[in-house]
């Protein structure tokens, strides 16, 4: 009989419950034998990787720099055109709230605490929140924080008084609706209470409020000033603080010591820095901002140098010649000497002063570097040398005053003959360019030279600096005969740029004929660094250093031009950003895939026997020597100027390229100083002239 049709039997409830517990079984057996599985990789993993390298996940220890000297240095972060109404500054271990002098001995005096996280500082007014970023509100009714409060006088309070006098009322104030802010105005505590947007309201705050400190201090409502600072909480839009000295001192706000004793505060950029940052209100007619200042020991500011100006993985020798050339540069551009001293501090972040990042890439080579040259500094006739310094020099330095003219002459600071210098090789340190004639007329009219008119006809090198190839004096004619000299070097570098890296190049119409050096291997020497190690931290493309002004923001209403100077504000979803000139490019079909190492070539580029090239070179074999190659370039249009150069500055004192290979060739640090600036000596600065 078929049991095709026969129903099936049902399970009894024990027989579910052992089919229940075989499949958890089998289940827990397969993650069971997964997990051994997993382990298994993950030993072998770790056995195969076992010598490699840990990736750095946080900053270098760095606490020892700061018990160097007795010197600090105070280095602009944001000022002018890269001022903002806020600015963000984090710190995972708290905050040390204080009162900071930008003159005299530059002391911070302790006043608050606050706990770790993100603060904004910010001008005391009504300020707007926009996509995370506050600017001074135009409307009252746009006011997200309050510029006006009420304020309890406590000029004869201490700061425990004023924390009690918070720890007794905040509870009652709070459950009314508004904040307590401790203060420190002219010199004194305070105690301010809510953010208004405006007189009226915060008058009639205080009536519902002054029954709670009747009889024991006066109150009365303060407005925003121009030189109030606010610091809040973004994400409560809490305030936490407030200071008010009246310009003579500023609020300083540091970060309290982490587990190895270091006090990083972190950039809204992601730069972390040492030292205190001091936030100076700068109010004008066209803008009302913070102007952020990090006040920093000396020794730990030429370690945040050194990885910028050189390279972290440069060879030993160089760094330490490198932190020699910082700190003497950085002690002779202190205060009354320095350019920015307007601006309240001695040194700006960008790279007419020194680039300066912070502490992120510091490494124990840069402090190896520092440590060991700790005090250091090139002196002449027992005083600190104006160390200058450029990324290279193209084989020959020229003097101080064929740079920038004067009649004072630089003794250390003279012409010398660089034939060490392999820059042929080197980033950026050779460079063919070409412009048209009308274009030429363009720049030196942007360079201020007006009296030209049109399309310039003749290029002419009238003088050349002392016993060097850079020019001095480079004559420009029009087609109209209008005629102007160019003088002295560096005048000739600026109104070129970026056609030109430096003032030592050769110029033609169509055609040029250049040299360049072959650097013989010096075998007095030996170095155990073979290798080249990496190059450091620059953008090594012909288009990338741009003037800014040269620029257009594009909004929804308009177009404008940027005048931003050094640098750029760009909003983004982390708030406003601060991009150096050296963080910004321009990107076009004719330069995208530059940014990968790659010239891109327009349609009508030649095209030579090693492939595509922008320039056609020729070697002048009759003019070719051991030491030299004899070579003529040529424009892709006849009738554009062609300019051939070699180097990359003004071309005074030492270079970053030509210090690496001296310390390639097993030179010391002293060796390369000298090297560069004539009859130097190198002593602690503590025992110069200058700190005697």
């Amino acid at each position: 009989m078929s049991k095709v049709n026969e129903t099936p039997k049902k399970r009894t409830r024990e027989e579910k419950k052992k089919l229940v517990v075989r499949i958890v079984a089998i289940f827990l057996a397969v993650l069971m034998v997964l997990g051994m599985a997993y382990y298994t990789i993950m030993i072998l993993a770790s056995a195969i990787h076992a010598d490699a390298p840990a990736e750095q996940t946080e900053v270098l220890d760095t606490s020892s720099l700061k018990a160097s000297g007795d010197v600090l240095i105070s280095v602009g972060i944001t000022y002018d055109a890269t001022m903002t109404t806020a600015y963000a500054v984090t710190s995972e271990s708290g905050f040390v709230l204080g009162s900071q002098e930008l003159d005299g001995e530059r002391r911070f005096e302790e006043l608050w605490d606050l706990p770790g996280g993100t603060l904004v500082c910010a001008s005391d007014d009504n300020l707007t929140e926009s996509r995370g970023t506050y600017s001074i509100a135009s409307r009252e009714r746009d006011t997200d924080i309050g510029g006006y409060h009420l304020e309890i006088d406590c000029w004869d309070c201490e700061r425990e008084d004023l924390e009690d006098l918070i720890d007794d009322n905040e509870r009652t104030v709070n459950r009314m609706g508004y904040d307590l802010i401790p203060a420190y105005i002219d010199g004194y505590y305070m105690l301010r209470i809510g953010d208004f947007t405006s007189e009226e309201e915060a008058e009639e705050a205080m009536e519902e409020l002054e029954d709670i400190f009747t009889g024991r201090r006066r109150m009365t409502v303060t407005g925003p000033t121009d030189t109030a600072v606010t610091v809040f909480d973004p994400d409560m839009r809490e305030i936490l603080f407030e200071y008010d000295c009246g310009g003579d001192t500023e609020l300083g706000i540091a970060a309290e010591e982490d587990r190895r004793g270091n006090t990083y505060l972190t950039a809204p950029n992601g730069n972390i820095y040492d030292g205190v940052f001091a936030f100076r209100r700068v109010v004008t007619k066209d803008t009302d901002g913070v102007s952020v200042i990090n006040i920093i020991p000396l020794e730990a500011y030429i370690a945040g140098v050194l990885p910028y100006e050189t390279s972290n993985s440069w060879p030993i020798e160089t760094q330490k010649a490198f932190a020699i050339t910082v700190r003497s540069f950085s002690l002779t551009n202190m205060k009354s000497a320095s350019k920015h001293w307007g601006h309240k501090f001695d040194l700006c972040t960008e790279v007419c002063c020194q680039v300066y990042r912070g502490a992120a890439k510091i490494n124990r080579s840069v402090m190896e570097a520092v440590l060991d040259t700790e005090g250091m500094v090139m002196t002449y006739d027992d005083k600190i040398v104006v160390a200058f310094y450029v990324s290279s020099m193209g084989g020959v330095t020229i003097s101080a005053q064929d740079a920038w003219g004067g009649a004072e002459d630089i003794p250390y600071l003279q012409p010398i003959e660089t034939p060490w210098e392999d820059y042929m090789n080197h980033e950026n340190a050779f460079w063919i360019s070409e412009i048209s004639p009308s274009a030429l007329c363009d720049r030196l009219n942007l360079a201020g030279y007006k009296q030209l008119r049109d399309e310039i006809e003749d290029v002419e090198i009238l003088e050349y600096a002392h016993d060097s190839t850079y020019i001095k004096t480079l004559r420009v004619t029009d087609i109209y005969g209008n005629r102007v000299d160019i003088s002295p070097c560096d005048s000739v570098r600026i109104s070129l740029t970026p056609y030109v890296k430096s003032s030592n190049f050769v110029i033609g119409r169509g055609s040029v004929e250049y040299t360049e050096d072959v650097v013989v291997q010096d075998s007095a020497k030996s170095s155990e660094q073979n290798a080249k190690p990496d190059e450091p931290e620059t953008y090594g493309l012909d288009y990338a250093y741009m003037d800014l002004d040269d620029f257009y923001v594009i909004t929804d209403e308009a177009e404008e031009r940027t005048y931003f100077g050094d640098s750029v504000a760009v909003l983004t979803e982390n708030g406003v950003i601060d991009y150096g000139k050296r963080d910004i490019f321009a990107i076009a079909r004719q330069n995208a895939d530059a940014f990968e190492g790659a010239y891109v070539l327009s349609p009508d580029d030649p095209v030579t026997e090693d492939g595509p090239s922008k320039y056609v070179t020729e070697t002048v074999e009759d003019k070719t020597d051991g030491s030299k190659k004899t070579k003529i370039a040529h424009a892709e249009n006849s009738d554009n100027f062609i300019l051939v150069g070699k180097g990359w500055g003004h071309g005074v004192g030492m270079s970053q390229w030509g210090a690496f290979d001296l310390a390639v060739k097993g030179y010391t640090a002293r060796e390369i100083l000298e090297a560069y600036f004539r009859d130097i000596d190198i002593q602690d600065y503590l025992r110069t002239e200058n700190y005697r």
